[in-house]
């Protein structure tokens, strides 16, 4: 299969020049903060950002067009680098969209500022899916990753959050993710075990190898050697990442903004996507097969669920 071909089918296009009309996905970074140091992170690397909120003029121009194309974007997930529950306004914002009518909207969070009253605050404005980050079944284990949060307090939050989702008869999806490093290898099968014995039969779980990002993570030990990949990404083609300062980067990966395509403060998410300053040279790279060629994307398993990827579902 042709590398054109494999994206047509891999995004469900009509025709492979489809995603150019305008970005399929989101993640965007409402704030670029965090309140753990997980050790697969590289949040101690963050550029040092002020205010690190986006402004609520930004995200208002944003989502104003996000609305405009409402039957072409298929999920917004409201985070990137940051932790998203830090954002007090994130329910306002996500009402925002969906009364705009976007079909889904998504985040992920460590839990740990997952209160009761904003547990119900986010089954009440709209939110169709979260993803809880949980790297690990034991105490020692989990607080040996995610430096600075307490396993107790954030299985309990989690806990609380499926039986008040339950309880009000929410059709809010939940994801349980564990991400695979060192640590928790031996732990896999007990932890997915657990997790899906206390979710509801739409929700997932599974665990994904630990990245390098862009071989940019010190002391990073991967999981499972992989081969050569020819095969392109699909992120150039099919998702922009916004963050809070209205900054666009070439992928999830790209931390420390070594390649902006522009800012959306001054364009448009359509103008940015068409003419981006390094949109056209990374998806030719990954349609001529040569994304191991390039030390950004070498090696890179992010997207390849199949190589990567265990679920429990």
């Amino acid at each position: 299969m042709d590398n054109v071909t494999f994206l047509k089918q891999k995004l469900n296009l009509d025709t492979f020049a489809d995603y150019l009309q305008f970005p399929l996905y989101y993640e965007i970074e409402t704030v670029n903060a965090c309140n753990a140091s997980c050790k697969m992170c590289t949040v101690n690397k963050w550029r040092e950002s002020g205010n690190p909120l986006m402004s609520p003029e930004l995200f208002k121009k944003m989502a104003d067009e996000l609305i405009q194309y409402k039957d072409i974007v298929r999920t917004i997930n409201l985070c990137r680098d940051g932790e998203p529950l830090m954002d007090k306004n994130l329910e306002g914002k996500i009402a925002y969209l969906k009364k705009g009518g976007i079909r889904h909207i998504t985040f992920s969070t460590n839990a740990a500022l997952l209160t009761k009253k904003r547990a119900l605050s986010l089954l009440d404005c709209g939110l169709d899916e979260i993803m809880f980050s949980i790297d690990g079944l034991k105490k020692e284990t989990f607080e040996k990753i995610r430096e600075g949060l307490k396993f107790e307090k954030i299985v309990g939050n989690v806990l609380q959050f499926i039986k008040l989702r339950d309880s009000m008869v929410s059709k809010l999806k939940i994801r349980v993710r564990m991400v695979i490093q060192r640590e928790n290898v031996s732990e896999v099968e007990e932890w997915g075990k657990y997790w899906r014995s206390v979710l509801q039969r739409q929700d997932s779980v599974h665990a994904k190898n630990v990245h390098s990002w862009a071989n940019k993570l010190e002391n990073y030990i991967p999981v499972k050697e992989t081969g050569k990949l020819s095969t392109p990404c699909t992120s150039t083609f099919s998702t922009m990442i916004i963050r809070y300062n209205g900054d666009v980067t070439i992928c999830p990966l790209d931390y420390d903004f070594k390649f902006v395509n522009g800012n959306i403060n001054e364009q448009d998410i359509k103008d940015v996507w068409h003419h981006g300053a390094h949109f056209k040279k990374f998806r030719e790279l990954h349609l001529q097969g040569l994304r191991d060629e390039f030390d950004f994307c070498r090696g890179c398993r992010l997207w390849d669920t199949e190589a990567s990827k265990r679920s429990f579902n």
